[in-house]
């Protein structure tokens, strides 16, 4: 990670760019919030780094880095330690992911740095290239977390990945047995989503270095976007045999696990995750949904609600434990953790969405209605919030209405063949059964297929 670190600085001026307007900088939203209570002229603060939630390595999360510590020059309230100054402490404590950084190394970083708070995150990928940026401020003295706030960015930057693909062939024809130099490409690969290229120069890495746990990492998780699950775990597994101490390894390796449906050993690797690190809040999460998809719910609660601990201000991991206890019928606490989940994000449409249909199954239409409606002013193209909250019409005998959110939901999704059907039921109540039939044999053609 540390050559990548440096190949972000080289080209900090073209990658940070960050909009002047507030209302629309996502960046400068995210920096407000974190630093809102925070007070004292003579402090300082260091934005460390951005990894993803899988733990691969990534530029984006540097570049995030940069475009938060600009906005934070921007608020002229506390010192903002440079970002060289990072990476020099990031070669001495050797960082090679930045899913390293928790709140206990966070505290070493800080104290090196000379800071007294630091900014942690993580990053999740979203269609239409975007991020979801999930950032964290850690206080140095005590390891406290004390603020959290989020929000969605675009992948802007794109376009420069390609300048740096042409710096690195330029390095590899100089140096055509470096596996650091093909790993590199493969993660700028990665980065745009050209993962059969990514994978291909992972492969030559590994080649190269078969020691190179990175490698096996990136493959991994190129393979794992391509849903050759079997090859992540094999890739993983070599990892683990590399290093049996590397809790992302085992994270990651469960998680393919659990997409193949495989949710013992999903389970048993989670919990080797956990023992390595006992605050993995990643870990308990995804052992608590795996237990959830095997029906056993109060072990996922129980998990769910240390992952809570750890992280109090996730608000998926509420979303998550509201589900559980939908599943278990115990609808007045879900809807209590989907509250819980919009107090913190009040943009999160699924848990609208989530609290909605809770409401919707206690019989509370008018509430469930509501809900609906947040979810899809927030997503506009929500299809299947538009076919629940149809069904909530449906219920309260308002048909035309129905009839609306369900022709809304088939004109957003085609083939949602749920919503012919309840389209079609809603016809043949108002007695139109031409219409009923026609509605029906659609949802028959696409159940077929």
């Amino acid at each position: 990670m540390k050559k990548i670190l440096i190949l972000i600085l080289l080209l900090a001026p073209a990658l940070a760019w960050a909009g002047d307007n507030p209302k629309t900088n996502v960046y400068r939203t995210i920096s407000e919030e974190l630093l809102k209570d925070c007070t004292g002229v003579d402090k300082a603060v260091a934005v460390a780094g951005f990894s993803y939630s899988d733990g691969r390595d990534s530029r984006d999360g540097g570049v995030v880095a940069e475009r938060m510590t600009t906005e934070l020059v921007k608020l002229k309230k506390f010192k903002v330690i440079e970002r060289k100054e990072i990476e020099k402490v990031f070669t001495e404590l050797k960082l090679q992911r930045s899913g390293a950084i928790n709140s206990d190394s966070a505290k070493e970083i800080g104290k090196l740095l000379g800071a007294d708070w630091l900014v942690i995150g993580t990053l999740t990928d979203l269609p239409d290239k975007q991020l979801e940026v999930n950032a964290r401020l850690v206080s140095i003295q005590s390891g406290e977390i004390l603020s959290a706030a989020s929000g969605k960015v675009n992948k802007d930057w794109l376009d420069q990945y390609r300048k740096l693909i042409e710096g690195q062939n330029k390095t590899i024809e100089k140096t055509t047995k470096g596996a650091q130099a093909f790993y590199e490409r493969g993660t700028i690969y990665a980065d745009l989503r050209e993962y059969d290229n990514a994978i291909a120069n992972f492969g030559i890495a590994i080649t190269l270095n078969p020691t190179h746990s990175d490698a096996y990492f990136g493959r991994a998780d190129a393979y794992f976007y391509k849903c050759e699950y079997d090859k992540v775990i094999e890739d993983y597994s070599k990892a683990i045999s590399i290093d049996p101490k590397d809790a992302d390894a085992y994270s990651n390796r469960g998680l393919a696990y659990g997409k193949k449906g495989e949710y013992d050993k999903a389970i048993e690797d989670f919990s080797k995750a956990i023992a390595i690190n006992p605050n993995n809040a990643g870990a308990y999460y995804l052992r608590g949904d795996a237990y959830g998809s095997k029906g056993k719910y109060d072990k996922a609660i129980e998990d769910l609600t240390k992952a809570i601990e750890i992280f109090p201000k996730h608000g998926w991991v509420y979303i998550k434990r509201g589900i559980i206890y939908s599943a278990k019928g115990e609808n007045d606490k879900a809807i209590e953790d989907y509250s819980k989940a919009i107090a913190i994000d009040p943009k999160d449409a699924s848990a609208y969405y989530n609290r909605a249909d809770t409401y919707d199954y206690k019989g509370e239409y008018d509430k469930a209605i509501e809900d609906y409606s947040k979810a899809i002013v927030i997503d506009p193209k929500y299809a299947m919030a538009y076919n629940f909250r149809g069904l909530a019409y449906f219920e309260k005998g308002e048909y035309d209405k129905a009839i609306e959110d369900f022709s809304q939901a088939i004109a957003i999704d085609p083939k949602l063949f749920t919503a012919y059907s309840n389209r079609g039921a809603v016809y043949r109540a108002k007695g139109e059964d031409d219409k009923a039939a026609a509605d029906y044999e659609k949802f028959g053609s696409l159940l077929q297929k």
